[in-house]
């Protein structure tokens, strides 16, 4: 009972921390519209700093700040890289076409793998990336064949958190999730706190300040679960849920955006998610 009990929890915090990220990025896809987007991702790390420095006051975890620093700072930089990127193509792509492109990122680490830690694909391995590739292109294809420099916003997102994930497996023994979090938070709130003190407009109205506030409270949380569920138990059965964003995100574009469902993405969706859970699983028990 323990341990289906320990399983019970881990699904709901992955799956939890997902949804959550869907979440900000649809609260994130909103207020691009009733204000700059630098400001929008100016909120999102400094109320998730406000948040993490609430939760350190109260829980007083122990983490190590000093462990693999420089690695550390590279990783919150390509976060924060990603979460700019990200913010601002939700402003010019459909939500949904941009994760599905945003599915790129294990194809990239699979291959960064392979090449600088001699992590050989399986054959098994390497027809599903491949099968993953194919449904992405299906499924964006019909919406996104647009030859404008506009792509260049939801490409980089997958190509800066393949890396971030790359990273993450170079420095693989470190047991300090929350120090990735808070070098983030912290980086992204800087960097951007500086840029909006010379370039803020002023929000048309108040409501504006809480939807900031719970932008930055939601990547905290999102952050915070699947930081929980990976020490529950691992990166690998944790990283299956990471498709049901596809879900979600097909979900909420219907209901708050309006976006109608399309038999091209639909099956496209629902390859990506087979196929990549397929991967995992195949690769991580050569793994094991």
């Amino acid at each position: 009972m323990p341990q289906q009990t320990s399983l019970i929890n881990v699904i709901l915090l992955a799956a939890g921390g997902f949804f959550m990220f869907v979440c900000m990025d649809s609260t994130a896809k909103y207020l691009g519209t009733v204000m700059p987007v630098t400001q929008g991702v100016w909120g999102r790390f400094f109320f998730h700093l406000v948040s993490l420095l609430i939760f350190f006051l109260i829980f007083r975890p122990k983490v190590n700040l000093k462990k693999n620093f420089k690695i550390q700072i590279i990783r919150s930089v390509l976060m924060v890289t990603a979460t700019f990127f990200m913010f601002h193509s939700l402003q010019k792509f459909d939500m949904l076409d941009i994760y599905v492109v945003f599915f790129t990122a294990p194809l990239i680490v699979s291959l960064l793998s392979a090449y600088f830690l001699k992590d050989v694909l399986t054959y098994k391995g390497i027809i599903l990336i491949l099968l993953s590739f194919l449904s992405i292109i299906y499924s964006v294809g019909p919406s996104m064949k647009i030859l404008s420099l506009d792509l260049i916003y939801p490409m980089i997102p997958p190509i800066c958190w393949a890396l971030y994930q790359f990273f993450t497996k170079v420095v693989s023994n470190d047991n300090e999730p929350f120090a990735a979090i808070f070098y983030t938070s912290i980086l992204g709130a800087i960097i951007f706190t500086i840029y909006i003190i010379f370039n803020w407009e002023p929000l048309e109205k108040n409501i504006y300040w809480l939807y900031l506030i719970l932008l930055g409270f939601a990547g905290f949380v999102s952050h915070s679960l699947i930081v929980y569920a990976i020490q529950l138990s691992n990166l690998s059965f944790v990283t299956n849920f990471q498709y049901s964003q596809l879900v979600w995100s097909t979900i909420i574009n219907f209901l708050i955006f309006g976006v109608p469902f399309d038999f091209n993405k639909i099956v496209g969706v629902i390859g990506i998610i087979i196929f990549g859970i397929m991967f995992i699983r195949t690769e991580g028990k050569k793994k094991s």
